[in-house]
């Protein structure tokens, strides 16, 4: 009976923590990217036609003031080159992730970075090689090109924290299943530019903010 009882009061606990998360939504005004920097008179050297690049979006992230965080899950995150372009362009990961840059095109891509944050490069490879899963191990931003198509870029913003999101192309996000608490609420901008503000969690329920410039 004690053991029944225990099971129940276990179960009751787990069932109150799962529920004591919140959501954090709210909107942002998106700027302008940098300028893409290409060679004088560079034409994209295809096949194949190039696709639409994807707008432009903010990486919208929750940061507590303890810096401790649960460990990132074990899936591997893929970005993939596709259309002549890297989709999603924008994205991020928490530390420790590893990350696939699978070729979905028909011709030669060589995706490299030189950014501090973390520094490769994959050397040239086509649909049917594999690429290895990168491990992006410190937080920061990364800018990832393709050494033939100058036109291709992303950016991957690797941060400490599990409670991250994209927001959409109007500026709109949400990041679900937040513990109740005190944070900081960051978002890099489409120019790279960092604004933040506090924010405090409740327990359960939904905080709406505005994340002004």
């Amino acid at each position: 009976m004690k053991t029944l009882v225990f099971i129940a009061l276990s179960w009751m606990a787990l069932t109150a923590a799962a529920l004591a998360e919140a959501t954090v939504e709210g909107v942002l005004v998106l700027d302008q990217p940098k300028p893409l920097q290409t060679a004088p008179g560079y034409k994209p050297q295809t096949t194949k036609p190039v696709e639409q690049a994807e707008k432009f979006v903010a990486i919208v992230y929750l940061e507590n003031a303890t810096g401790a965080y649960p460990k990132p899950k074990s899936d591997i995150i893929k970005i993939e080159q596709k259309g002549y372009q890297f989709r999603p362009a924008v994205t991020a990961v928490q530390t420790g992730s590893r990350v696939l840059f699978p070729n979905m095109d028909e011709e030669f891509h060589n995706v490299f970075s030189y950014s501090k944050t973390k520094r490769f490069d994959l050397g040239r490879f086509r649909r049917e090689d594999d690429s290895p899963a990168i491990t992006f191990d410190k937080a920061g931003v990364v800018k990832i090109y393709c050494e033939i198509h100058q036109h291709m870029r992303c950016t991957l913003v690797v941060v400490d924290t599990p409670w991250f999101t994209r927001s959409d192309d109007k500026g709109r996000f949400k990041i679900s299943r937040v513990p109740g608490g005190s944070y900081t609420l960051k978002a890099l901008l489409p120019s790279e530019k960092v604004v933040s503000m506090p924010v405090v969690v409740p327990a359960s329920g939904t905080v709406k903010v505005e994340l002004k410039r």
